[in-house]
């Protein structure tokens, strides 16, 4: 028993999860379909930020790309004019010391400090005598070890009539890479020394390295062996930029040696270009994996040149701030957006657009959260024949008279729970209360109001009913709504095409439930007597008062059970839901025409056969009795279509059409129950009939009320006017029947003059 209890357990378990997920799942139903939207949102957020990443990092490169030539050519023509004034100041000094006599050091060397003073820029500067080699410097006479004659800068100095720049070289006594700018003294042709300046690269570096940036753009300069001359890195002055020694290297980070291998390499490759032309553009591929140039450009009257690249480090610094600003920007948006999707999703989905009032799923919602908390009392409203208005007057009036029923609803129930607009013409109400008395009494004043309500759209006088049928909502049953909510308002519909009263009440929905499973039973019933072929037609005759005689009969079905005959009445609807009505009109039909074709031979005896608004609208039902009358060689002016339930007619022009069409072959037409239903005026101006049947409920107490008399009256008048032949239901006297003779009434039809039986009188 142990193990058998264990798997009773775990199933019971496994059920009672399954139904917990299940109410998880109704329950955030809403925030799964918020969610998805979140996502999408985020998603495409998401995909907005990469692609305008993507964009601005195509756009900083072209424009810094852009920026190479111009930085390169601005640079090129800054440093033009740093170097020029810098060769003019040691070509006018050469040029003054040569009109002096150079056996005066202190007067040399007094010019050679004030220059140095007002240009900090100069580290040092000398006279070499062309004779002796003797040096005059800022500092005083030298005597050097070297003869500074033999250099090379001197002895290109010495073969110019320009200043001259030497290459980056390595000054022996500071260990520190310096330039000089240098240039012959000559007077009378003759060669009387060199005078000099030597510039030290760090303090060249101190003086115009900001030149070494702009935006995105790193610019150096190199001389004609390729040394750098200026450079954003310090370490990297004097470095040659073909083959580094080996000394400099050792002073650099892994990284910062790549670097210099990059270097080495495009200038290794190009050094042709780089000599041979004033300006150009060197590709490579960068660090951002996309093909980059750098730009040099020839300074004049130097061999420097100026290069600008992009500084890719500050690209991607630039392109990871703009993702950053524009993911912060797109985080703010994306709540924002968030914030704004769920109030606005949550009046999509919750509110509907037409009424203003809650959906359905509100509803559900709601139920669900309080499915623990006992019984719940709802009202269910439908508007009677709702699709008629809508055929008539059109979806627009329809809405109107919604809108206007919502508000009535509103100003009457709101205070008192949760109004929801189910469907097209379908209410749902929810009562705060669970006092069941109370609702009762709520639900019939407000019956009161809604009977023979008239609404006004567009000038017109549109009345409506609207059925009601409150209930209660047990816990069990709020396990699962959807199916609950569906059983409950489809039984409710049923009740409320058969039942005459407009207000139904059932204390527990399990009643309700009770009504459906007896109406699954009438279904099931009614298909095994169409299969059993036990749906027979009977005949109840109709009287020609002025002639005296039976002249037609009214075709009507029933259900053989046995020795008894059942009434259709509960099973006619059961049969119009579930889609049989067609094939049992039909049946029946085929076999009244049959039985007549047999026992009146002479077709003199007219039927009256029932046709319903939902026949009608079928176009190929008419065509197919036609066909069985031609089969049973009736004669079609003794077949009269008596067209019933009108209101449920969809498109009445083009039933008027088909009237006219058949009454050419000589069918005749009947208006059945008319002053009840839906605008009855409406149907007799328009309707080409050859019969209008007067309602029974004018007629059986016609010699008692007054009031119906005059009605009478006054439909025969209307009846003649139209040229149509007056048929009064319901003669259940004598009285009445001399009645009508009196006031002009053709036909008669009740059971003083005959009941229905399955044959002929």
């Amino acid at each position: 028993m142990a193990p058998l209890q264990g798997v009773i357990n775990i199933a019971y378990i496994k059920v009672e999860w399954v139904k917990a997920l299940r109410r998880c799942i109704m329950k955030f139903n809403k925030l799964k379909y918020l969610i998805l939207l979140c996502i999408g949102i985020f998603l495409l957020t998401c995909s907005i930020i990469y692609f305008s990443y993507e964009h601005y990092k195509k756009d900083t490169l072209l424009k810094t790309e852009n920026t190479l030539i111009e930085s390169s050519q601005n640079y090129s023509v800054f440093m033009e004019n740093i170097i020029d004034p810098l060769k003019a100041l040691v070509e006018n000094t050469g040029i003054l010391l040569s009109d002096s006599h150079f056996n005066s050091p202190n007067k040399i060397e007094s010019i050679f400090n004030k220059i140095i003073k007002e240009v900090p820029l100069i580290s040092a500067m000398y006279f070499v005598n062309e004779k002796d080699g003797s040096e005059i410097k800022s500092s005083g006479n030298v005597n050097n070890k070297v003869d500074l004659r033999d250099r090379p800068w001197y002895v290109n100095t010495s073969f110019s009539d320009e200043p001259i720049i030497t290459p980056v070289y390595t000054d022996l006594s500071t260990k520190k890479s310096v330039i000089t700018l240098s240039y012959a003294i000559r007077k009378n042709g003759n060669l009387k020394g060199v005078i000099a300046v030597d510039i030290f690269l760090e303090d060249f570096y101190k003086t115009f390295s900001i030149i070494t940036h702009k935006e995105n753009v790193v610019n150096y300069i190199v001389d004609e062996n390729g040394s750098i001359v200026l450079h954003p890195e310090e370490k990297l002055l004097g470095v040659s930029t073909f083959q580094p020694e080996k000394t400099y290297l050792d002073q650099f980070t892994d990284d910062e040696k790549k670097k210099m291998e990059d270097y080495m390499k495009i200038w290794n490759e190009n050094i042709e270009r780089l000599f041979r032309s004033p300006s150009g553009k060197i590709y490579y591929s960068g660090d951002l994996k996309e093909k980059a140039y750098v730009y040099f450009n020839k300074i004049p009257n130097t061999h420097w040149t100026i290069v600008s690249r992009i500084d890719y480090e500050k690209v991607k610094t630039d392109n990871l701030l703009y993702l950053i600003k524009a993911s912060s920007l797109g985080f703010v948006i994306l709540i924002g957006m968030g914030i704004l999707i769920y109030f606005v999703f949550t009046k999509i989905y919750d509110i509907d657009d037409l009424t203003g009032v809650y959906r359905k799923n509100k509803l559900l919602e709601v139920l669900q959260k309080e499915s623990n908390r006992g019984k719940k009392i709802i009202l269910f409203m439908d508007i009677y024949n709702f699709s008629a208005i809508n055929g008539n007057y059109g979806s627009k009036v329809g809405n109107k008279i919604i809108k206007e029923l919502t508000n009535i609803l509103k100003n009457y129930l709101y205070n008192d729970g949760l109004l929801i607009h189910s469907k097209a013409d379908d209410f749902i109400f929810l009562f705060h209360t669970e006092d069941w008395n109370n609702a009762i009494q709520k639900t019939e004043v407000l019956n009161e109001k809604l009977k023979d309500l008239s609404i006004k759209i567009d000038n017109v006088n549109i009345n409506i009913n609207v059925f009601l049928g409150l209930t209660k909502l047990n816990p069990l049953e709020m396990e699962d709504l959807d199916t609950s909510l569906f059983l409950i308002e489809d039984t409710l519909n049923q009740l409320k095409k058969t039942s005459e009263k407009s207000f139904l009440a059932f204390p527990d929905s399990h009643d309700l439930l009770e009504i459906k499973k007896q109406r699954d039973n009438k279904k099931e019933e009614l298909i095994k007597a169409m299969e059993e072929d036990r749906i027979v037609p009977f005949f109840q005759p109709i009287y020609n008062i002025k002639e005296d005689k039976i002249e037609k009969y009214e075709v009507l079905m029933r259900i053989k059970d046995g020795e008894n005959y059942l009434s259709p009445f509960p099973y006619i609807k059961v049969a119009e839901d579930n889609n049989l009505i067609e094939k049992l009109d039909l049946t029946v039909i085929e076999k009244a025409l049959k039985y007549k074709s047999e026992v009146d031979q002479k077709d003199v005896i007219k039927l009256s056969i029932n046709v319903s608004g939902r026949d009608l609208n079928d176009s190929s039902f008419l065509p197919r009795v036609v066909l069985l009358a031609d089969e049973y060689k009736i004669n079609y002016t003794n077949v009269v279509f008596e067209i019933t339930e009108t209101q449920n007619i969809k498109n009445l022009d083009r039933l008027i059409n088909t009237i006219h069409s058949f009454k050419e072959l000589g069918f005749k037409f009947s208006i059945d129950d008319f002053g009840t239903g839906f605008s009855s005026m409406q149907y007799l101006k328009r309707i080409p009939a050859d019969y209008l049947k007067i309602d029974g409920s004018f007629i059986r107490d016609l010699n008692e009320n007054e009031k119906n008399l005059y009605l009478v009256k006054s439909i025969v008048s209307m009846a003649k006017a139209f040229e149509m032949t007056a048929i009064a239901e319901f003669v259940e006297n004598d009285k009445i029947l001399n009645v009508l003779k009196e006031i002009g009434i053709d036909y008669g039809q009740g059971y003083h003059i005959g009941k229905p039986y399955k044959s002929f009188i």
